[in-house]
């Protein structure tokens, strides 16, 4: 049974066989393995992909019955469940560190002005008119 998100089948493994939810949006960020939802074990478990796809099969017709389980089940154990990997979100990167300012002068308070804006009482342009 399929739809759109999940994909419901059997996992034929012996002892160990159980009906199984595979969810297409849980990643696990290894393409060599996936993750499925085993109802025999209620937990979300990762899987080699290579040693397990061969033993997965789709439910038979008798056994459609146990979707609802499957689905009310799974979706109780994806409320706890912390894939290892999760979509990276899209963070802008932090600006580049402010160039420290240099501390201004009473100097630097005087750059850049044209002359003319200078006041011409200042204590300094007396002395210099009495020595010349």
């Amino acid at each position: 049974m399929n739809d759109k998100q999940h994909w419901y089948g059997y996992l034929e493994a012996g002892a160990k066989s159980s009906p199984v939810l595979l969810d297409r949006k849980l990643d696990t960020g290894n393409p060599e393995t996936f993750y499925l939802f085993n109802l025999a074990r209620k937990e979300i478990l990762e899987y080699n992909r290579q040693i397990v796809e061969p033993k997965l099969r789709e439910l038979k017709e008798k056994e459609t019955s146990v979707v609802g389980d499957l689905k009310q089940i799974y979706g109780e154990v994806l409320r706890n469940f912390t894939p290892r990997v999760t979509q990276a979100l899209i963070v802008p990167e932090p600006a580049p560190p402010a160039k420290p300012k240099a501390k201004k002068t009473d100097d630097d308070a005087l750059d850049g002005l044209p002359i003319d804006d200078i006041e011409e009482d200042d204590p300094d342009w007396d002395e210099e008119d009495e020595k010349s």
